[in-house]
């Protein structure tokens, strides 16, 4: 099991903890000290991120793609820090 941390600049702690297999993403699990709304909101971008293939571009794709669909609010972060955690979790 891969796990990262990022601090945010003048933002918050982010972890990410994934397992991968066969070069895409089994599970992906989210926390830190952020804020999501609505909550279920990292449930389901922990879905979106299952089977996507371990490579930068699928995943920030991936990423993205959930932000512009469920348009949630986040206090402390941006979309591309959840990538970046993401991507280091998965190169541990």
């Amino acid at each position: 099991m891969g796990k990262a941390e990022l601090k945010v600049p003048g933002g918050k702690l982010l972890r990410a903890s994934s397992m991968v297999k066969d070069g895409r993403i089994v599970e992906v699990k989210l926390t830190g000290d952020f804020f999501m709304h609505p909550e279920e909101a990292i449930d389901e971008l922990e879905r979106q991120l299952r089977d996507v293939q371990l490579n930068e571009v699928a995943i920030r794709r991936a990423v993205e793609a959930f932000f512009l669909s469920v348009a949630p609010t986040v206090l402390g972060a941006a979309p591309q820090d959840f990538s970046e955690v993401v991507l280091r979790s998965v190169s541990a």
